[in-house]
């Protein structure tokens, strides 16, 4: 069970396939507003192949960012002022996972620098100077009877040329979420998830061994297993944070509901924007505060998640609407 809970952190490594519009069969596993908000960019793909797409918000059509072949690119970043993309791409045969970067016209991506780490899950600083990273020390179980996941995970940081990495964290998560980092720079959240329940941390950048505020926010019909959270957003001005939930869901076979909350890092207090999204994951916020995209998926006969479908949030009225993509492939 929590394998499944931590859904937002096991996608990736998941198989099964999935029908998004169209034809195609695969999953969007990932996604990222460009700062326009003109385009959202998705990883897409079946088993452990996935590659960079672009899709036009205006339209729901998809073109190849990419013209890798193999391997899995996935969870894509823009910069603020909208020129560059980044992802973390994984060769396979057991090759490292390496950090990507280049223009979002798809021309000069190559690697940030050469690692024998298993690096995943870039972001940009506000000021386009900066890639934050995840990287994972340990793939494996801990268990005899559980699958092998990517574990011992710290935050490190480096420039855009790939020089001055350095290590943020020095806590060995056992999981950690994306990261997303404030507007004004100083300081960056997350979600850390170990065996006594999840917590979303907020750490200054500049002094980051330890955090500044460790937040369990309580939902409506919270988690009969605990509180279980994923995807924390900063919210535009940064007062505020977007994040997921899980919640009892309605009927006692019907799983859990992972619902969209904003929290106040001020007050506390929380308010609820969803209500019965079921598995859902990968929430993202639009710069300009007005809109949030995210992933719902349904499950095979096993209760394994398998099919994915992207939804719109709009967060003044709090109306979802699924987002039709074309061209996928």
């Amino acid at each position: 069970m929590f394998r499944i809970l931590r859904a937002g952190f096991f996608l990736l490594l998941l198989s099964p396939l999935v029908t998004c519009s169209g034809k195609s069969s695969g999953q969007i596993r990932a996604l990222a507003f460009s700062p326009d908000g003109k385009f959202i960019a998705v990883d897409f793909g079946e088993g452990s192949t996935l590659f960079i797409y672009m899709i036009a918000v205006e339209t729901g059509n998809a073109s190849r960012l990419t013209d890798a072949k193999t391997g899995a690119e996935s969870i894509p970043s823009f910069s603020p002022d909208g020129k560059r993309i980044t992802y973390s791409y994984s060769p396979g045969n057991g090759a490292p996972s390496r950090i990507v970067i280049g223009n979002v016209d798809g021309s000069d991506l190559h690697p940030l620098s050469p690692s024998e780490d298993n690096n995943f899950r870039p972001v940009f600083s506000p000021d386009n100077k900066t890639i934050i990273f995840a990287r994972s020390g340990y793939y494996g179980s801990y268990s005899p009877i559980a699958q092998p996941y990517h574990h011992d995970w710290n935050f490190y940081a480096a420039s855009l040329d790939g020089a001055n990495v350095r290590q943020l964290t020095n806590d060995h998560f056992y999981m950690v979420s994306d990261v997303s980092v404030s507007p004004d720079g100083q300081s960056m959240v997350f979600v850390s998830s170990e065996e006594h329940g999840d917590v979303i941390e907020v750490r200054s950048l500049k002094e980051p061994t330890e955090p500044t505020l460790s937040l369990r926010p309580h939902v409506p019909g919270e988690s009969s297993i605990g509180q279980v959270f994923n995807c924390p957003n900063y919210m535009p001005g940064g007062e505020s944070i977007l994040f997921m939930a899980a919640s009892d869901g309605k009927l006692p076979w019907s799983g859990f509901d992972y619902d969209i909350y904003r929290l106040d890092i001020g007050t506390g207090a929380v308010g609820r924007l969803t209500k019965g999204n079921g598995y859902a994951t990968d929430l993202k916020v639009s710069a300009d505060g007005k809109t949030a995209a995210f992933l719902k998926w349904r499950s095979d006969w096993r209760g394994t998640p398998n099919r994915s479908a992207l939804y719109l949030l709009d967060l003044q009225t709090h109306k979802v609407a699924p987002f039709k993509v074309h061209g996928l492939d």
